[in-house]
């Protein structure tokens, strides 16, 4: 049987053989695993809630599966989304690997100005689709040997419905700003003065809304991130 056979057939308990490792591994019950498959010499994701308590599993896994899947579906045939193949269960799906690294934290990277109107480009397409990613970060963006850009982990994503009232509009905008102005801060933080003057100009004048949300994420989420993290050391 070839690889897009085995995708199509393969049952839970058969996939475990052909788990090469895992590429994350959820740090709370509220995050998939990640798992890198070889079937049949192709390479695939698997993104699974199965190992998570039955509770989470089953009222907060399914729903962000089932979510997930169906953004990823609308957003088919854009270059630099991952392809999915097959939902598993109510609680995975497999995709398509991309054989890339993590968007680097330094500023001494490789990557080029080409990356990021790449990834502009990318962002536009998937709002055209009447998606917003909803958390663009560098774990969250891929970068291929030849500075293709990817974006993963749709799980935060907001989907406009055709014919969406005014409030659904009014969200998908302010989104759609969120998007745009974290992808111009990360080409701002690893190349800087590589931005237009307009460009420079929107990242100065960033909406309350993100400005909240970044003092929130800085003086509360992170130091509680660490404060649980260092307990759970203990």
């Amino acid at each position: 049987m070839n690889a897009a056979g085995l995708v199509n057939t393969i049952t839970r308990e058969q996939i475990r053989r052909h788990v090469i490792r895992c590429l994350h591994k959820g740090r709370s019950v509220a995050q998939a695993d990640i798992e890198l498959l070889d079937l049949e010499g192709g390479r695939y994701v698997l993104k699974d809630f199965h190992s998570r308590p039955p509770l989470i599993r089953f009222f907060w896994g399914r729903r962000i599966i089932s979510r997930e899947w169906r953004v990823y579906r609308r957003l088919q045939g854009i270059e630099g989304i991952p392809r999915v193949y097959r939902r598993m269960d109510e609680y995975a799906f497999i995709m398509e690997y991309i054989d890339g690294t993590r968007v680097p934290h330094r500023r001494d990277c490789e990557l080029k100005p080409d990356f990021f109107e790449r990834l502009k480009i990318l962002t536009g397409r998937m709002h055209e689709r009447g998606v917003t990613h909803g958390d663009i970060r560098r774990k969250n963006t891929l970068v291929t040997v030849d500075q293709r850009p990817f974006l993963i982990d749709f799980a935060s994503a907001f989907c406009l419905k055709r014919g969406g009232n005014p409030l659904s509009r009014a969200i998908y905008r302010r989104l759609k700003k969120v998007d745009e102005i974290t992808v111009l801060k990360i080409q701002n933080h690893l190349l800087p003065g590589t931005l237009t003057p307009g460009e420079e100009e929107r990242l100065a004048r960033i909406p309350w809304y993100l400005g909240l949300g970044r003092f929130l994420k800085k003086k509360i989420y992170r130091p509680l991130k660490h404060l649980i993290w260092k307990r759970k050391g203990k």
